[in-house]
């Protein structure tokens, strides 16, 4: 990139090159108004604004006022306000061989349910119940937690992860809140992997069967997995 160029992309909308009658090039360019370098910085923040949804609602009433299904409710009417539009949209993959791809989260249940022990440092009944998760209030968790959250979640981050990476880590920050309190230092290093890995993974998902559905499939078995992996070691 040539210097003119560069001055002119840092200044000015490049629209096109022009070539004179000697063959001298020059770059066609138009300075920003502010009306565009408002809408830049308006997306810009707006992402940074829903990013920030689930640090909201898990400081709020995981940290303050420990309610984990305060803290889930709240999160989720954060997702609707941001995606109302978005919810009513639906496109099936361009072929049924790509539900096949979300098999493999099958396997996060039975992986969680082996770990708990090892990588836990807190009494698990006991960090349930911290947070209101105890009898009737885990089981009416398990169909909330492991199908409905999962289809708001892939909704709400699926736009967000589509403009850089480093929402991938953003997704698995807020986890870490969560956690901090029931697993070791080498087990919350582990699921910030894991979830920043599952997040590249429903990215390459989405775009490789063209929609949605696979990454919801795929979200939905391995939060069904977590909480009945859960659910189970407290029997």
């Amino acid at each position: 990139m040539d210097g003119s160029l560069r001055f002119c992309v840092r200044t000015h909308h490049v629209t096109g090159l022009r070539i004179d009658g000697l063959g001298q090039r020059s770059w066609i360019c138009r300075e920003y108004n502010r009306r565009e370098v408002f809408h830049v910085i308006k997306g810009f923040t707006k992402q940074y604004v829903q990013a920030l949804a689930p640090y909201i609602a898990v400081l709020l009433f995981w940290c303050v006022w420990p309610n984990a299904w305060l803290a889930i409710l709240a999160y989720h009417a954060q997702i609707l306000l941001w995606n109302r539009d978005r919810l009513r949209k639906r496109r099936l993959p361009r072929s049924r061989q790509y539900f096949l791809l979300a098999c493999p989260a099958v396997l996060t249940g039975p992986l969680v349910y082996v770990l708990l022990p090892v990588i836990t440092r807190t009494d698990l009944v006991a960090w349930l119940a911290t947070y209101h998760l105890s009898g009737p209030s885990l089981i009416l968790m398990i169909p909330y937690f492991g199908v409905v959250h999962p289809v708001l979640e892939q909704r709400h981050w699926n736009p967000l992860r589509e403009h850089g990476a480093r929402f991938h880590f953003v997704f698995a920050g807020y986890h870490m809140i969560v956690l901090w309190p029931l697993l070791t230092l080498p087990g919350l290093m582990l699921c910030f992997g894991v979830l920043a890995g599952a997040s590249f993974a429903w990215t390459w998902l989405c775009r490789k069967s063209q929609g949605l559905t696979v990454p919801v499939i795929s979200h939905i078995f391995a939060d069904l997995g977590v909480i009945l992996a859960t659910w189970a070691s407290i029997r």
